[in-house]
């Protein structure tokens, strides 16, 4: 059992180190001399920026339309309420009147 712990902890341990030299990685800037290369990365930051714009201007749309739904069904519920509300008072009238 012992065994079996420690080669546990052994393999634990390299999982640990191996990300920790993914994030060491991650979070050092790559240094950029080369012109072309500079050019090919913000090319590609643009055309990442784009994507995500394109992806807003779709929800927003899509929000926009669900609005524009919901606004219609509570004008036509308005309008079936206020038309209930004066048909009761006009069978209240009657009743009344009776």
């Amino acid at each position: 059992m012992s065994k079996e712990n420690t080669a546990k902890n052994e393999t634990l341990q390299q999982a640990d180190a191996v990300s920790e030299t993914d994030n060491e990685k991650k979070a050092k800037p790559r240094v950029i001399s080369n012109p072309n290369e500079v050019a090919s990365l913000v090319l590609m930051q643009i055309d990442n920026v784009s994507t995500k714009k394109d992806e807003l201007t779709i929800a927003i749309k899509g929000l926009s339309d669900v609005s524009k739904q919901l606004v219609r069904a509570y004008g036509e519920n308005i309008k079936v309420i206020a038309s209930m509300q004066h048909r009761i008072k006009e069978l209240e009238d009657k009743q009344q009147a009776e």
